[in-house]
């Protein structure tokens, strides 16, 4: 697996077989488990060696729906602009989303300026209660438990997509509809019994990625589970090519934009391009369209 070049087949299909009780001595077989595949075969990230909010912030947005050889690149490019919260405040909008190109979703890039913004009030960094983190924007209960888990090594409940894989194969091989309330209570009985949240989320995470390249998608039995709506020819990839067009180009009157957008009907790219101006990615003077400076 390109994941984990050092595992062989046979230790693979040790690590598929498994399935645990919901027991003390199931809990305690699988963080052993989890823990030993994660000190053979874990893998290093930079945001892994830090407690950095910011740094932490950062990755954990970029790497939302994201791929993480895509984001590799891009989260030492950004540390490299705007290496703190202040800085990343302080960031044009239109050079942030033209250097969030390639990691798509750019409601995110906003947002996490935003954040920035906001993060002026506890001195440029963030806190750690879980409240006070789900009042930024875009933050969730998944990131804000990862932010108090990996910056303050708190026994938060995290509940993302590879982690929800590993619980559903292991503790729930048969059963349907399986509600995240029910994994996030199981979560909580797991995360007493390990020394280090950080680490084990950290271990969590990669068996999931293990599982992805092996066997049927596990969240398909999700009572949460929806498939991603197509790319090709939706309102996002629209909204995305209207932000990287004046991001990239500078500002353009409606009928360039909507000639260079040709490809798209006009309602469908002026309907995104109303949507964007609203959202505060783009304003509009006098028939002008182009990134805000807010």
């Amino acid at each position: 697996m390109k994941d984990f070049p050092n595992l062989s087949t046979e230790e693979a299909a040790y690590y598929l077989k498994p399935t645990f009780s919901q027991t003390s001595e199931g809990y305690e077989a699988f963080i052993r488990t989890i823990l030993g595949f994660y000190e053979a075969h874990g893998r290093r990230f930079d945001w892994r060696e830090t407690s950095d909010p910011y740094r932490i912030l950062l990755s954990e947005v970029m790497l939302q729906q994201t791929q993480t050889i895509r984001v590799i690149p891009k989260y030492v490019l950004f540390l490299s602009l705007w290496p703190t919260f202040k800085d990343l405040s302080q960031a044009p909008l239109d050079q942030l989303l033209f250097h969030w190109k390639g990691l798509g979703y750019n409601r995110r890039a906003l947002n996490l300026r935003k954040s920035a913004m906001e993060s002026e009030r506890w001195g440029w960094t963030l806190p750690k209660e879980q409240d006070e983190l789900r009042s930024l924007p875009g933050v969730g209960k998944a990131t804000a438990a990862a932010i108090g888990a990996f910056s303050y090594h708190e026994r938060t409940i995290y509940l993302e997509t590879n982690i929800r894989r590993v619980l559903l194969h292991c503790f729930y091989p048969d059963q349907e509809g399986v509600k995240d309330k029910e994994l996030e209570s199981l979560l909580a009985h797991l995360v007493q019994r390990v020394e280090d949240p950080k680490q084990w989320y950290y271990a969590l995470m990669d068996f999931g990625v293990l599982l992805k390249g092996l066997i049927p998608n596990s969240n398909v039995r999700s009572a949460h589970y929806s498939k991603q709506a197509k790319f090709e020819n939706s309102n996002r990839q629209i909204r995305g090519q209207l932000i990287h067009l004046l991001a990239d180009t500078g500002a353009k009157e409606q009928d360039q934009v909507t000639s260079l957008l040709s490809r798209f009907e006009e309602e469908r790219v002026m309907y995104c391009l109303v949507q964007l101006v609203k959202e505060g990615f783009v304003e509009e003077t006098e028939g002008t369209y182009r990134i805000a400076k807010v």
